[in-house]
């Protein structure tokens, strides 16, 4: 009897330990999803380890230190000199798996920013195979741009769209000096979700947009923050400038789980920015392409200026963003379920050899005793 108990006992613990290690991987990419914080840094550790990802061409910097501004605490300091080779310089969260969250964030352009008339990149959620960022916030002369690009489901395999659509909005003058408060509530768009983005400064709406936002890929976007200028790029022709370094400061950046169509509170009514650009739609999905260009634009809203937009190309260090097309909405990757799917197979065998080997045993036990 207690011979049969500790075998029970050996498969029990063998199973659930298996299991474990199996849910254990799931929970990996999951637990972002299911926790209602996914993400949240206030650069008060005097680190930035929280975020996993840093890319850096050229000499730029990336320094925890004390907060400019009054604002008190630590915050993060992106610097990018202007010496010719320099032009990214950016810090980046996990990916969370599709579905709705605000972003929040506070950056601070110090009093010596110079006037730039070609976008400065603060702030780009990146996901897709080779593609430019989804949504991105910018600097452009003096005013704050929100770029949104994407690709309809069907248009995947046309590698020589990237993106096939895109809309940009003008969310309003920019201050110096100032900690500016950010939230960006987004609704991913899926081959069966609906996308949309509100953005809110300062706890005022200044800008929406409706339709596509995504390329509708595996890989979910994930968070970038810092400096990137890709007109200053060696291969654009940029030359050293003798400018002096450009930078932009963070604080607290949060992603929370949010109930699709939330929007940002304002304290004051707003309207929708219009948007500046918009591609024109083309090709097999003409009519529906038009269809998201104008949820995106409405189209024919006053103070929309169509023209070609100067697009952020942001692929070449950005080497994990592979993936498959979107099958359906879920976390950006099917392994850690495939892992937990084959420990319970495997446990499952393994339960099947202890058991067989413990009626082995009675059996010779049964023979000698006859």
């Amino acid at each position: 009897m207690f011979q049969r108990y500790s075998r029970r006992r050996q498969i029990g613990a063998a199973l659930a330990a298996l299991l474990v290690v199996g849910f254990g991987a799931t929970e990996a990419v999951a637990d972002r999803a299911l926790t209602s914080v996914p993400f949240k840094d206030g650069f008060e550790s005097g680190s930035t380890a929280a975020f996993h990802r840093k890319g850096i061409d050229g000499t730029g910097s990336v320094d925890v230190t004390a907060a400019p501004g009054g604002r008190g605490g630590k915050g993060v300091r992106f610097a990018m000199p202007d010496d010719g080779n320099s032009y990214r310089t950016e810090i980046a969260t996990d990916r969370v798996p599709y579905g709705s969250y605000r972003y929040t964030f506070a950056n601070y352009l110090p009093n010596d920013w110079l006037r730039y008339d070609y976008q400065t990149i603060v702030s780009q959620w990146h996901g897709g195979t080779g593609t430019v960022p989804a949504v991105v916030l910018a600097v452009k002369g003096d005013r704050w741009m929100l770029g949104v690009h994407w690709k309809l489901p069907s248009e995947q395999a046309d590698e020589s769209k990237q993106p096939a659509h895109e809309a940009t909005y003008d969310l309003g003058p920019v201050r110096l000096g100032h900690w500016n408060q950010w939230s960006f509530d987004i609704t991913w768009s899926t081959p069966t979700t609906p996308g949309s983005i509100t953005v809110g400064l300062d706890g005022t709406r200044v800008g929406s947009h409706r339709g596509p936002n995504s390329y509708h890929q595996d890989t979910a976007p994930y968070h970038k923050i810092g400096l990137y200028r890709p007109n200053w790029q060696p291969a654009k022709g940029h030359v050293k400038g003798g400018t002096p370094a450009v930078v932009n400061y963070y604080d607290d950046v949060t992603i929370t789980a949010i109930s699709p169509g939330a929007s940002v509170s304002s304290s004051a009514p707003s309207s929708p920015a219009a948007p500046t650009t918009t591609a024109s739609p083309s090709g097999p999905d003409a009519s529906a392409s038009a269809s998201a260009s104008a949820a995106a634009t409405g189209a024919g809203a006053p103070g929309s200026t169509p023209g070609a937009a100067e697009v952020p190309t942001d692929t070449g260090a950005d080497t994990d963003n592979d993936g498959g097309p979107l099958a359906r909405t879920g976390g950006s990757s099917r392994t850690p379920i495939a892992l937990a799917v084959g420990s319970a197979l495997l446990a499952g065998g393994l339960a099947l050899v202890l058991r067989g080997r413990a009626r082995a045993t009675r059996r010779r036990a049964g023979s000698h005793r006859g």
